[in-house]
C-alpha cells in the first residue's frame, strides 16, 4: 500500500478478485507480511468441496488472464480416477515439461515451449494417500494445487460436487493435445 493510492489499491484488488474470488489477500507497506499467510499451500483445505471455485461447468474458463499469452483449459472429470495414474500424469506434466504420454518434442523456433504456471483440480479417486502420509482412502474427494513444478494434494469433506475438473493455466498450452492426453487417461484410469 506504500507505493499506490487509494484508487489504485482498489483496482488491482478488483483485479485480484476478478482473476480469483476465492482468494485470501492482505493488505502490506513495504512488502511486511506474514510468511505463512504467502505460502500457505492449503488454499481451499479449510471448504467445502462443493465451493471451490474450479468445481463449475464448463470445459474453458470464460476469464481473462492479464498477459493474453496465458490460456486456461478445463478438463472435465467425469468418474473417478485411480490416484497413482493421476499422479504420475501430473508429475509428467509439470516435472517434464510436456504433454503426457506424448515423445519429447524437439524444441522449434516457431513453437514456443509449454509453459505451466498453475495446475488445480477438484476430482474424486479411489487408493488416495499423500505423500508421506500412511493414510489410504478407497474413495475420496482430493484437491490438487500446482504451481511450476511444485503441488500438492489433500482430501476435502463434504458431499461430492457434481462436477469434477482440472485446470490448468499457462503459456503455449497445446489444448488438443492435452485433451488428447487427458482423454487417454480417463480411458485408463477409470476407477
Amino acid at each position: 500500500t506504500d507505493l499506490v493510492d487509494a484508487r489504485q489499491l482498489a483496482d488491482v484488488e478488483a483485479a485480484i478478485g476478478a482473476a480469483n474470488g476465492a482468494a485470501r489477500t492482505a493488505r502490506t507497506q513495504f512488502a511486511r507480511v506474514d510468511l505463512d499467510f504467502v505460502l500457505s499451500i492449503g488454499a481451499y483445505a479449510g471448504i467445502d468441496a462443493e465451493a471451490a471455485p474450479f468445481a463449475r461447468n464448463g470445459s474453458d474458463s470464460g476469464h481473462q488472464h492479464i498477459d493474453s499469452a496465458i490460456s486456461t483449459l478445463a478438463l472435465d472429470a467425469p468418474h473417478a480416477l485411480r490416484w497413482s495414474l493421476l499422479d504420475e500424469w501430473i508429475q509428467e506434466l509439470l516435472w517434464d515439461a510436456r504433454v503426457p504420454g506424448a515423445p519429447p518434442a524437439a524444441a522449434a523456433p516457431d513453437c514456443p515451449a509449454m509453459e505451466l504456471l498453475r495446475l488445480k483440480a477438484l476430482v474424486a479417486v479411489a487408493d488416495y494417500a499423500a505423500v508421506g502420509s500412511d493414510t489410504r482412502h478407497e474413495r475420496a474427494t482430493v484437491v490438487v494445487q500446482g504451481v511450476r513444478e511444485m503441488y500438492d494434494s489433500f482430501v476435502v469433506s463434504g458431499s461430492s460436487p457434481a462436477a469434477h475438473r482440472l485446470v490448468l493455466i499457462g503459456r503455449a498450452l497445446p489444448h488438443d493435445g492435452l485433451r488428447a492426453s487427458w482423454a487417454a487417461l480417463l480411458a485408463r484410469s477409470r476407477a
